[in-house]
């Protein structure tokens, strides 16, 4: 293959369109990165599976990359591998998981120059069916949710804990005079938090819209 012919094909795979926007940019790994864009690759022309098909961006965690490869996991609190995106289950932010996800954003927010501390979560059950839960992000107060919890509204109360964090996320990186943003990216088994600065925001939602991925701001 000439070289041409192999810069056009990297630049038609996703991990190429991926890399053209400077995606993969903070990862200093250079071993781990080929194996990430890899991995992208191989996962979104998978069509084993016939319940989701192919076409998806599935973005390995660390964990996946490390142990599948036999090399040293970054053991830094954060299922991210590319310190842009890491993975959040809806269902764990409100059954005592939130911190965790914290820790995990804050690794993605410290590559990318940004503060984020957190203390005094408080989780109210004023009766059974409902909660009142917020907790303190760099010295402002935050509601994280308030209202009724009942197997019924088990979907939409996991939908309003992941809004949540991500407008949490958001308000901080405002306060911090910062233009980067958090978007959720949906996958067939979780979502991801995906942290852009606009010029990457704009070509990532170029490259999402050529994927069965869902995005929300």
């Amino acid at each position: 293959m000439s070289i041409l012919s192999n810069l056009f094909s990297q630049e038609t795979t996703i991990s190429g369109k991926l890399d053209k926007i400077g995606y993969f940019d903070l990862i200093t790994d250079t071993i781990k990165k080929e194996l990430i864009k890899k991995k992208i690759d191989l996962e979104f022309d998978n069509d084993d599976n016939p319940y989701i098909g192919k076409e998806w961006l599935i973005i390995p965690n660390d964990y996946y990359i490390s142990s599948v490869n036999d090399l040293e996991e970054n053991n830094n609190g954060s299922s991210t591998s590319d310190f842009r995106a890491f993975e959040v289950w809806g269902s764990s932010l409100f059954q005592g998981e939130f911190q965790d996800y914290l820790k995990s954003a804050s690794v993605v927010f410290q590559k990318n120059g940004l503060k984020l501390e957190w203390k005094d979560e408080i989780f109210d059950e004023n009766t059974t069916e409902r909660i009142h839960h917020r907790i303190t992000v760099n010295e402002k107060e935050y509601i994280i949710y308030s209202g009724a919890v009942s197997r019924d509204l088990l979907g939409k109360v996991m939908y309003a804990y992941l809004n949540s964090f991500k407008d949490i996320l958001n308000d901080v990186i405002q306060r911090q005079k910062s233009d980067l943003k958090v978007v959720i990216l949906t996958q067939p088994e979780c979502v991801m938090f995906v942290l852009l600065s606009p010029d990457k925001l704009n070509g990532f939602k170029k490259i999402i819209s050529g994927t069965k991925n869902k995005l929300e701001e």
